[in-house]
């Protein structure tokens, strides 16, 4: 069967999941994954495998770019010291753990075996954690920090990940050069992507079609990804600080139809990659499985039982140990300006480990000849024990996260953040209509002699007041989102109304830009904005 017959038929099972599963509490990504080791075992389907070159080259970019360019880079820095050890720290920790456990149960794999697999299933999975994070109601202090952590740790599995399969073919291992290149590599991506994101968003700001600008917002993490993979970086932090860049400095430059579509294309696109990479990781199963079948089931079963329990464990050992307790006790400044977070907050980031499709693309890479031992493949092991891993995290933790955020009383406090929000919200939209208020009031003062025109600033300020008082209205009710979609119905003057928006949006950056208002809200609220000029201008 043709692969673009096969890519068809997944995506018509996507649809028809997404359809059937859609009120339900489950994530998607998880169901993807079971229905795809369910339609594995179908004798008459072809052997479906995820392309490694497709998901390290294409898909993985694309969606660190999307994941950041959406992101709050303010945010993250408020979280770096967490995100920072649970990236970079928790990654290390993972591999070095793993390949001790593996290579315990069965020395003759090798050293650098061992740290292969220990760097390949090391990293939680952004897309994993993103997708299941956003479909529960987790607080906002664990959500950025488990995005953040998502965002760069691929990064630094990805580079241990390369410096161990090449000691494993090499047969030479240099731990100085690994920490020097993987230091010289963090540099000099986040140098590339500081000056690559600032150019290409200047240059975006000029293109002035649609079309072309979709063009440019799909090659931009190409871009930053591309040349850093060729000198023989990770290419992650290069396209993740791009993205960034775009989302926090430049999107608000562009003109509100690249925005518009910006913000309807991108998640289309990801979702779209999101489910594939979990359905294709669930139909791999079968093919695997058949390849190690010579293996003893029982030594299966230890090996899995024991990979697993080191990845899940070790997140625990490290969340609690060294990213909650041990800072804290070394630093008591620490202490005071950030304390103890609830136990809940430390159980939940430290459970929230599920593996992904990464993992599986990383182990698809391995060259099938370099690991040949005692008339095992080991390739084929390695593999196996990663999309156990991938299985075991993603139905285990991910089924359970809503239950355990349930009985410790977490979707509360989610949901309250969400309140607080939507109140902060309405009282951002009052000062927008205060500020446009003022405007128009100036205007209003500064003509004499229109008279037309004044009796249309007239009726734009009478409807802003109106609008106003609705608004304040809602906010002492605390009641559900206001939706106001005719607020300019009956105003003519087409240039009027664009100023007086463009007063709004002047407003809500200027908010955003004295952090009384975050980013989500900031894209939020100009989304909504250019909604209005499109509505009037086209």
């Amino acid at each position: 069967m043709d692969s673009y017959v096969i890519y068809l038929i997944l995506l018509g099972i996507i649809l028809i999941a997404g359809q059937i599963f859609q009120k339900s509490t489950i994530p998607l990504g998880l169901i993807l994954v079971i229905t795809g080791i369910l339609l594995s075992f179908i004798p008459f389907l072809p052997t479906i495998e995820l392309n490694h070159d497709l998901v390290l080259n294409i898909f993985l970019p694309l969606l660190v770019y999307q994941i950041s360019a959406f992101s709050s880079w303010r945010d993250m820095k408020k979280q770096f010291r967490p995100i920072a050890l649970l990236s970079i720290g928790h990654v290390i920790f993972i591999t070095l753990l793993v390949a001790i456990v593996i290579h315990t149960l069965t020395p003759q794999i090798g050293w650098p075996v061992s740290f292969v697999l220990g760097a390949i299933v090391s990293p939680p999975d952004s897309v994993a954690i993103v997708s299941i994070a956003e479909k529960i109601r987790i607080p906002e202090r664990i959500f950025i920090i488990l995005e953040g952590e998502g965002i760069f740790n691929d990064a630094a599995a990805l580079t241990l990940f390369r410096f161990a399969l090449a000691a494993t073919i090499t047969n030479q291992v240099s731990v100085a050069y690994a920490f020097s290149a993987f230091s010289i590599i963090i540099i000099g991506e986040t140098l590339y992507g500081l000056v690559l994101g600032h150019l290409v968003g200047r240059l975006r700001t000029k293109i002035s079609n649609t079309s072309l600008h979709v063009i440019a917002s799909f090659l931009t993490p190409f871009l930053a990804y591309v040349p850093m993979i060729k000198l023989g970086g990770s290419g992650i932090i290069a396209t993740a600080i791009v993205g960034f860049i775009i989302g926090n400095q430049y999107s608000f430059r562009f003109k509100p139809a690249f925005r518009l579509t910006s913000t309807t294309t991108w998640p289309m696109f990801s979702f779209t990659i999101q489910s594939l990479i979990f359905l294709l990781v669930g139909l791999d199963f079968r093919s695997v499985y058949d390849r190690i079948s010579s293996i003893p089931l029982g030594t299966l079963t230890a090996y899995v039982i024991s990979v697993v329990a080191a990845v899940i464990l070790g997140r625990f050992i490290w969340v609690y140990g060294f990213v909650i307790t041990l800072p804290r006790l070394l630093s008591p400044s620490l202490r005071k300006k950030d304390p103890y977070p609830p136990w809940q907050y430390s159980f939940i980031i430290a459970w929230s480990g599920m593996r992904g499709g990464i993992s599986l693309a990383a182990a698809l890479a391995i060259p099938t000849l370099t690991l040949q031992r005692n008339n095992i493949d080991l390739r084929d092991l390695l593999v196996f024990l990663v999309l156990s891993v991938i299985f075991v995290t993603l139905i285990l933790q991910g089924l359970s996260l809503p239950y355990i955020l349930k009985k410790m009383g977490i979707d509360k406090v989610g949901h309250s953040e969400r309140q607080k929000e939507h109140l902060s919200e309405l009282q951002t939209r009052v000062q927008m209509i205060n500020a446009a208020l003022n405007w128009l009031h100036q205007q209003k003062a500064l003509i004499k002699n229109n008279t037309s025109l004044l009796n249309e600033l007239s009726l734009h300020i009478s409807e802003y007041q109106l609008l106003k008082n609705q608004f304040e209205s809602r906010i002492l009710k605390h009641n559900h989102q206001l939706i106001h979609d005719k607020q300019m119905k009956s105003i003519e003057n087409v240039s009027l109304l664009c100023h007086v928006i463009e007063v709004e949006k002047d407003e809500v950056l200027k908010l955003w830009r004295e952090n009384k208002i975050n980013l989500r809200m900031r894209n939020k609220l100009i989304g909504l904005l250019d909604h209005q000029i499109e509505r009037h201008t086209i």
